[in-house]
């Protein structure tokens, strides 16, 4: 999604970490409980390594070999190492900010695509870089050691951060090599260091136009049967001294400990896969008051805001080529979370998932009410987290329409960051805020020049038209009052000139980089009696933002202490191995082929071929499918790349490996540690699952790594990357030749 906005939506949001516990291949297990999981189960479908090859902290093993891409204007995905040069594979949305900066109107290489005849012509990849775990450390007892029983939940919270910190920078000067993070696995009970070695110097080698990468496009987003070739190499680099370093032409190709072979041989309904990746965020066993603020709130509001966003770049970019390009990665991010989201909200109402939490939540209180000891350690938890909530949902649209609407719009945010800092100069010096800084106001001046030269004006003006509009919608007792009293009496087509006048007025008010300068020297006191429409706007937005930051400061301070009581309460109702929520960190899956039932009398089978990529041609957008990919199709000739049991060119398949976001990228590897494709999606029947596993219906979304091969081989003519790989299987000699 838009990057911007995605750092609004995890800010407004609440990312809470909790544990689940094991149902059929549900999980996204921590590496080191890998050897307590039913190991003799997964040998019975398929696995061949032992745990230590697949997890070792003391050598080299499978999660070597994987690591989390950081996508340069924010997000990230996940990729592997696939030769000994530092060849990386990934997808195609993973790498399409790299591929869009990279492009112009003349070389645009996402309609077009990009192959390096040799490493001197691969392209630097703007932002991107990779972060490998080398040490993972539970450091739970050594955190929470500083939390004492009289501490206010505020203190706690403040007291486990500076924990927290004090041992990555700890680490961190023992080892300089690494970069250390301490994570929340699960809030107020389980902490682990992560060390990170962080390879900057990242190029584009290959990747299919986006008539491949993206076939299908948002028609075919999260749905089954797939046709996409969601697949692009890159590679790593470092300095000459095998050090990680920036760009620099004398850089030589990163030397990984492990990389993965790729197998020829396929796969059958029922066998046995796994997936190592970097999954985000998910929101399993939440409260039921959670959920139900999601359903009823957050979902529905963000989906709007998103859907009303895509139609205004769409508009923006129709009648101009270069504003389309521009736009084309946040439109496309934009696009994938609205449909995640909006899957999510179906997902939570059709498996009822709200009246199960309460259901379970019962079952508890009976617990506490029959247990002295119970009532006195859960007895208000409750109560407690209900009137959290209820506060919540009273304030969270007033924050949330406020912050996009400053979020969002170049110009508007940095004036408002000017206000801010007059502001922030009337509190005690103890009091200011480093955001204010004397240092980081010059450097945002410098930026300024850059900031105007990418404002869309007329969009931004739109964007702020949207919020607006969002706050005069607000019911009774929600209302803003200094945005009511500004269209007060207005309705239908003459507020909404009216409105779409402030909202011109307030971007173009301050057009100039020198302008917009010198608000940054002036005194609060200065900015009340300017005549400026737009400074007199942000000074009243600044009131509601100061009275909306305690009640949601409020929420975020007591939640904590709240949600941690409520895991370790309801983890007494279950006695099973369970894991944290995803949260960013490295995790494995394991499951089989299996395809599903999404509704009644139909029943998708696990995989999909290249007569399915011709069958959906209609030669236009999202469905223009390639001449030579035609012609490929036409010849029935596949060479090593097609499946020895059906005799049919595979193209994608489906898995019951759990993942979410961040696992985009993620290799899936068969029972003897070979790749056997790349995951990209998702099925829509299973987007709930972020809050409540879906065992039936969640599915993985893949790339068949001999698709990609072929495609590579028979599109490209990458046959330098073909003599990199190590194959194993059918024709492997051929391969690689």
């Amino acid at each position: 999604m838009n990057r911007k906005l995605l750092c609004l939506v995890i800010i407004l949001t609440i990312a809470l970490i909790v544990p689940f516990t094991q149902f059929a291949d549900e999980g996204m297990w921590l590496m080191q409980d890998i050897n307590k999981l039913p190991i003799a189960e997964m040998r019975a479908k398929g696995l061949q390594l032992s745990p230590e090859e697949i997890y070792n902290p003391n050598g080299i093993s499978l999660k070597d070999a994987v690591f989390k891409v950081r996508i340069g204007g924010g997000g990230s995905g996940t990729g592997s190492f696939i030769s000994s040069q530092g060849l990386i594979i990934t997808n195609h949305h993973v790498a399409f900010d790299g591929i869009a900066s990279a492009s112009t109107t003349e070389k645009n290489y996402l309609d077009k695509g990009y192959i390096a005849s040799s490493q001197t012509e691969e392209i630097p990849m703007k932002g991107y870089n990779i972060t490998i775990a080398r040490e993972i450390k539970n450091v739970t007892q050594e955190v929470l050691s500083v939390v004492k029983a009289e501490m206010s939940p505020e203190e706690t919270q403040k007291a486990i951060d500076t924990k927290r910190r004090e041992i990555a920078e700890n680490a961190t000067k023992q080892n300089g090599t690494l970069e250390y993070e301490v994570s929340e696995m699960i809030v107020g009970l389980k902490y682990m260091l992560h060390g990170y070695e962080v390879i900057k110097d990242i190029r584009l080698v290959y990747a299919p136009p986006k008539s491949v990468g993206f076939f299908g496009g948002d028609d075919d987003n999260f749905l089954w049967p797939r046709h996409t070739g969601d697949y692009s190499f890159l590679r790593a680099y470092v300095g000459g001294d095998g050090k990680p370093a920036g760009y620099s032409t004398g850089n030589v190709p990163y030397k990984p400990s492990k990389f993965l072979p790729i197998s020829l041989n396929g796969y059958k309904e029922g066998d046995f896969s796994m997936i190592l990746g970097y999954p985000g965020r998910t929101f399993r066993l939440q409260d039921s008051y959670a959920i139900d603020f999601q359903q009823n709130v957050f979902l529905p509001f963000i989906n709007d805001i998103l859907q009303t966003r895509i139609n205004l770049l769409d508009e923006a970019g129709k009648q101009n080529p270069a504003k389309q390009l521009a736009y084309s990665s946040e439109r496309f991010s934009l696009s994938n979370a609205l449909k995640n989201f909006q899957g999510s909200l179906e997902g939570i109402k059709r498996t009822q998932l709200i009246e199960k939490k309460q259901a379970e939540e019962d079952k508890f209180k009976k617990k506490i009410a029959q247990d002295q000891a119970l009532q006195t350690k859960y007895g208000d938890l409750f109560s407690k987290l209900e009137k959290l909530y209820v506060e919540r949902k009273a304030n969270y649209l007033r924050s949330a329409i406020v912050g996009g609407m400053l979020n969002n719009a170049g110009v508007l945010r940095t004036v408002s960051l000017a206000v801010g800092r007059a502001l922030d100069k009337e509190k005690p010096e103890a009091e200011r805020s480093p955001v204010f800084s004397d240092a980081r106001i010059e450097q945002v001046k410098k930026t300024l020049p850059d900031i105007l030269k990418d404002t869309d004006t007329k969009l931004d003006a739109k964007l702020i038209s949207l919020y607006l509009n969002k706050a005069l919608d607000l019911p009774e007792g929600q209302k803003l009052s200094f945005i009511e009293q500004r269209f007060a009496g207005k309705q239908g087509e003459s507020r909404q000139a009216a409105v779409n006048d402030f909202a011109r007025q307030l971007v173009e008010e301050f057009s100039s980089a020198d302008n917009i300068g010198k608000l940054f020297s002036l005194s609060a006191s200065d900015m009340r009696s300017n005549g400026s429409v737009t400074l007199k706007f942000l000074l009243e937005t600044s009131t509601e933002i100061e009275k909306t930051r305690k009640i949601d400061q409020n929420f975020f301070t007591n939640l904590p202490r709240l949600r941690s009581l409520y895991i370790d309460g309801m983890s007494t109702l279950k006695n099973e191995l369970s894991y944290p929520d995803a949260n960013g960190t490295l995790r494995f899956t394991y499951g089989e082929v299996k395809g599903y039932k999404p509704r009644d009398g139909v029943h998708y089978k696990y995989f999909t071929t290249l007569q399915g990529v011709i069958e959906k041609d209609t030669g236009k957008e999202p469905f223009d499918v390639p001449e030579s990919i035609k012609q490929i199709f036409a010849s029935k000739s596949y060479g090593p790349y097609d499946d020895a049991a059906t005799k049919d060119m595979p193209v994608a398949f489906m898995t019951t490996n759990d993942i979410t976001g961040g696992n985009s990228g993620s290799p899936v590897i068969n029972g003897r540690g070979e790749m056997v494709g790349v995951a990209f999606d998702g099925n829509y029947e299973g987007l709930g699952s972020d809050y409540g596993y879906n065992e039936a219906q969640s599915r993985t979304i893949c790339v068949d790594i001999r698709y990609v091969l072929l495609l590579a081989e028979r599109m490209a003519g990458a046959t330098s990357i073909l003599k990199e790989l190590e194959i194993h299987g059918k024709s492997a000699t051929a391969s690689n030749k």
